[in-house]
């Protein structure tokens, strides 16, 4: 998601006993990837809002996302966890296409590249020479994150938003959103909050702080945004390049 991700498979010591570890960590950064596409590509319900600057907040995000098709923006992202000795960074290029196709390109073969079409999630190791796809169970997971064949009206059902007081920046004014999963919700248990920044030139969020009941955090900041430019089609081709191996992910 980067995203607990693009390194964080690639640059950990090659202890055997961790695969399983890496390969829970990689569904956790997959979960957190749905979650963090949710929030730019789509936003939040209007009619969610209690006090009038949440609800300002709220139906502006809503209007702004209604007429994105397409939206490219470079993205950042720092990530702690129990396993990992340090902190790590990543950065990639954030692809969104209507409806429901994601990429996240790191520009190298070091890093993963996600590709995100629909139907299938898939995670592309070029140093390994790898595709990891998720399995059922998990991309009915994903399809509820991102709203593919549903509203995104679900997240009232999931969060508890608070929206703090309009801050000025150098070149906008920036919202606060606080999410708390709710008591007994779906993602009860999952994350302890989420924290957005929302910046009203454009309606988008532009950095998110997520923090998990395991006590990781994964920040990410988005800059650079293009919106409703051309994509190719190509960028979210899923297709598996010669000699890679692939992989089904399934949950026990």
């Amino acid at each position: 998601m980067l995203l607990g991700t693009l390194k964080i498979a690639i640059f950990q010591p090659p202890r055997p006993y961790m695969k399983n570890v890496l390969i829970k960590e990689s569904i956790v950064m997959f979960r957190n990837i749905f979650l963090m596409m949710t929030l730019v590509a789509f936003g939040f319900r209007s009619g969610m809002a209690g006090d009038e600057e949440k609800k300002n907040v709220m139906t502006n995000m809503k209007i702004s996302n209604d007429k994105i098709t397409s939206l490219q923006a470079k993205m950042k992202q720092r990530k702690t966890s129990s396993f990992m000795d340090n902190e790590v960074v990543s950065r990639a290029v954030f692809y969104y296409s209507k409806p429901g196709k994601y990429m996240l390109d790191p520009g190298n073969k070091e890093d993963n590249q996600y590709v995100i079409n629909g139907k299938e999630i898939w995670m592309i190791n070029h140093k390994n020479k790898s595709v990891t796809i998720t399995n059922d169970a998990e991309l009915n997971f994903s399809q509820y994150m991102m709203g593919i064949g549903n509203s995104m009206d679900v997240l009232e059902t999931y969060f508890d938003v608070k929206v703090g007081p309009k801050k000025t920046e150098k070149k906008f004014n920036s919202f606060k959103m606080e999410l708390t999963p709710l008591k007994n919700g779906k993602l009860d248990g999952k994350f302890e909050k989420i924290v957005v920044l929302v910046r009203d030139d454009l309606w988008l969020p532009y950095g998110a702080e997520l923090y998990e009941n395991d006590g990781d955090t994964t920040v990410w900041e988005f800059t650079d945004f293009k919106i409703n430019q051309s994509i190719k089609e190509d960028l979210f081709k899923q297709e598996v390049p010669k000699g890679y191996t692939v992989k089904k992910y399934e949950k026990k």
